[in-house]
């Protein structure tokens, strides 16, 4: 299976490939490991049409960076990952086809994205099972 729920992350390595800024703002995953850049994500805001371009083109120019920091994160792909992104639609799925790509095989892509766990304050629903 491709998505994973919130309250269904266990042990997996979390990693968050939003901007530093909305990470910051809504930390809800172990890692950040941005796919663009604050610029980007701007232009993006104010043009989605592009967005799928100025990602994938982000991707492929930082893939030597994503591949090592991937690498390491999953330790050696042994550890699962989640990957997570505003909602799910093209950040964490075009680094899930990333990681896959690259020999990561154990990766999901967090369902629905972060901001509608923070909406709904789902994740302090999960801290409270432990």
């Amino acid at each position: 299976m491709i998505f994973i729920r919130y309250l269904d992350i266990k042990n997996e390595t979390t990693i968050d490939v939003r901007t530093k800024t909305e990470f910051e703002n809504m930390n809800l995953f172990q890692y950040n490991l941005p796919v663009i850049s604050e610029s980007e994500h701007k232009l993006i805001k104010n043009f989605y049409p592009c967005a799928i371009f100025v990602i994938a083109k982000s991707i492929l120019l930082k893939r030597t960076h994503f591949k090592n920091e991937l690498i390491k994160l999953s330790k050696n792909g042994t550890n699962p990952i989640v990957i997570g992104c505003s909602r799910g639609r093209l950040r964490s799925p075009l680094m899930y086809l990333f990681c896959k790509s690259i020999g990561i095989k154990n990766s999901k892509i967090l369902w629905a994205g972060i901001k509608p766990i923070f909406k709904n304050n789902l994740y302090r629903k999960k801290d409270s099972h432990y």
